[in-house]
């Protein structure tokens, strides 16, 4: 009878990303059935995104970054074997927490660069350099959320496909670098960043003039049809957008159901989102909730990264959303890893929603356990927790860090290993509901208080 249920469950699962990855669609689905056995409470997000439609191009897109990815293994695995001392050395640096990518780590991703430009990013392939400069920055998710809407451009600089927006930074333009934060001007928020973080003045004017070189020719990049298929239809994009969606409905469910059931207005509850980035996600909701409702809830946004927060106060501006959000430009963690109180950023307050989807898995489990108390005691009574993890048994899962060479480093977890971590922060089992995207990329995690 086990065995029985078991496999209804895995049948009920699916194939993830339309089972191009057989491994990891294996074993997602036995991840799945286990917890299911256990009375964990875990279902599959629907193929809702428009990339699904083409099969065939996900199939092609899977292929390509696999063959490139191998091939730069395969270059990786020669550069350490000609550095086999510094290679152990570093081996042991990287399982010590909060160690940082040190001069070896920096000098094999330098010698990759080389690579990553022939094999994917470079003229020669996606021509996508500008975007890939962005690595690390929350900008970059601007691109793969809106990549149906972006203008596609031919090998003649010609377009081919005519889209919402004309460059590869979607709805965002260079009126971002107008904006200020706590009314000072962003590039002199952004040096005294890096001066507080350690930085002397003279190379910090140097890094920030850098950075916003970049922003700007990413602004003014074009695509081409070789990106927006990429980026349309790999893994990491359908899981990141599916993210978005999965988390965006969640929040308008909850906001719905407390204002039926409570009698109150949208308008006077309370979002946060911490470590928002861009914030491109939460607008999103905003905009789609004001639109069904005509209400929206303010909504606290909560980052460490000046460039980022101008990002979402630019985009608020465009859809008319600028009085209904909160930007806070604070540290998250201290150097130790203890997350920001939240009481010098709520006061009294307390949140509807405490949202974080895209932050806890790049935290060690002493830190997520610690960042979950700190949300759980400004909840409000009936209050709704949304959190994430990119999981381990994912689809292509080598690619982030090889190929893409996506900084900082991920911790994939297992599905069991968000449960664990939610259980030890105080939160019950069956307060917990798992969301796993269709992509299989991420598990979305519901806790209602």
């Amino acid at each position: 009878m086990e065995n029985f249920r078991n496999e209804r469950c895995i049948a009920e699962a699916g194939d993830f990303l339309n089972g191009v990855d057989h491994e990891a669609n294996e074993k997602l689905n036995k991840e799945i059935a286990d917890l299911r056995s256990e009375e964990c409470r875990v279902k599959v997000g629907e193929k809702t995104d428009p990339a699904y439609n083409n099969p065939d191009k996900i199939r092609s897109v899977y292929n390509y970054l696999e063959r490139s990815d191998a091939e730069l293994k395969k270059i990786r695995k020669n550069f350490i074997h000609k550095n086999l001392a510094t290679a152990a050395i570093a081996n042991v640096l990287d399982k010590t927490p909060f160690v940082k990518m040190g001069k070896w780590g920096e000098k094999i991703d330098s010698y990759l660069e080389v690579s990553r430009d022939k094999l994917l990013y470079g003229k020669d392939q996606t021509d996508s350099q500008p975007w890939h400069n962005q690595r690390g920055s929350a900008l970059t998710f601007l691109t793969i959320s809106e990549a149906g809407d972006l203008s596609v451009f031919d090998e003649n600089g010609e377009i081919s496909s005519e889209g919402k927006y004309p460059t590869m930074s979607g709805p965002l333009d260079k009126s971002v670098l107008d904006e200020k934060i706590n009314g000072l001007p962003l590039t002199e928020v952004m040096v005294q960043d890096k001066i507080n973080n350690g930085v002397d003045k003279a190379t910090a004017v140097e890094e920030v003039e850098k950075r916003i070189s970049d922003v700007r020719e990413f602004i003014q990049a074009p695509v081409t049809e070789k990106f927006s298929n990429v980026i349309r239809h790999c893994a990491d994009s359908l899981g990141i957008r599916e993210r978005v969606e999965t988390v965006n409905s969640l929040s308008i469910d909850h906001l719905k159901k407390v204002a039926e059931k409570e009698n109150r207005s949208i308008d006077d509850m309370l979002v946060m989102s911490f470590g928002c980035g861009t914030g491109l996600a939460t607008l999103k909701m905003l905009k789609k909730l004001k639109n069904e409702t005509g209400e929206a809830p303010t909504v606290i946004l909560l980052d460490q990264d000046p460039l980022s927060l101008a990002a979402a106060q630019s985009l608020a501006k465009k859809w008319n959303l600028e009085d209904k959000i909160e930007i806070h430009c604070e540290r998250l963690f201290s150097k130790l890893g203890k997350p920001l109180s939240l009481e010098g950023v709520l006061g009294d307050r307390k949140l509807d929603i405490a949202e974080d989807s895209g932050l806890r898995e790049y935290l060690p489990d002493g830190v997520y356990k610690q960042l979950t108390r700190e949300s759980l005691k400004f909840l409000r009574t009936g209050g709704l927790m949304i959190t994430g993890n990119m999981n381990v048994n994912r689809p292509q899962k080598e690619f982030l860090h090889g190929l893409m060479g996506w900084v900082p480093e991920v911790r994939m977890r297992s599905i069991k290993e968000g449960f664990k971590l939610l259980q030890k922060s105080g939160i019950p089992k069956e307060s917990i509901e798992a969301t796993v995207t269709a992509s299989g990329v991420y598990t979305v995690f519901a806790i209602e208080t």
